[in-house]
């Protein structure tokens, strides 16, 4: 049988790309390969690229998500063994939109989901806070007594990265210089008024700046 893994999450400062009223697109490290861990686990590159490539059809339908957190044992061991292997839809925080290879890396893009779990890993993001990425799978393992490692072996089922504090990752860094922020639209309707990027106009003068192109929209005019 299969062996659970919860990897110890990577934790970084994430680079942000886009944000806008209630999303935040980033990328980040995710996962180190070929190397021991703070676990003394090693994952073979080959082992996970195959694992990887098998969620390619789940990033294609937006289905590769992750939580807010590991799921917590309950000492139930039949209930726990399935939770495991199962994201809960009430506790997704965000999607994996997509990930590369480098060098002994894996970086994925993730997007943060609208779900009140997704909001509170937005403003996480906006306050700065350092992120870690943690993996949860299933695979066996190998024990390398001469190294004092374990070395995990194929197939490995992937079943999310989820978000998690705690970070205790050799390879964790945290650089805050690297995250910028920027909001490319942010316009609501509050008590009458129409606010944008914190000024507020009235519906009627709003629509004069729009039609005499003193308020832009992104870079083309509306």
């Amino acid at each position: 049988m299969a062996n659970f893994i919860i990897e110890s999450p990577i934790y970084q400062e994430a680079q942000n790309v886009k944000v806008n009223a209630n999303k935040a697109l980033f990328r980040m490290i995710v996962q180190t390969v070929d190397e021991e861990n703070q676990n003394h686990r090693i994952y073979p590159k080959n082992i996970l690229f195959e694992g990887l490539k098998s969620c390619s059809k789940k990033i294609k339908t937006k289905s590769f998500m992750g939580e807010l957190d590991h799921p917590i044992p309950t000492g139930n061991d039949t209930f726990d063994g399935i939770r495991q292997t199962q994201v809960l839809l009430d506790s997704v925080s965000h999607y994996i939109n997509g990930y590369e290879f480098s060098g002994k890396k894996i970086i994925a893009d993730l997007e943060t989901s609208t779900t009140d779990k997704g909001k509170t890993l937005l403003c996480l993001l906006k306050d700065r806070a350092g992120i870690g990425m943690s993996l949860r799978a299933m695979a066996d393992v190998e024990r390398d007594q001469r190294r004092g490692v374990q070395i995990v072996k194929s197939p490995i089922h992937i079943v999310a990265y989820d978000a998690v504090s705690s970070p205790s990752h050799s390879s964790a860094v945290v650089n805050f210089n690297e995250m910028t922020f920027e909001s490319k639209m942010i316009c609501e309707q509050t008590s009458g008024l129409i606010c944008l990027n914190g000024k507020c106009f009235t519906a009627n003068y709003f629509d004069k700046l729009i039609e005499t192109k003193q308020i832009q929209f992104f870079k083309n005019w509306i």
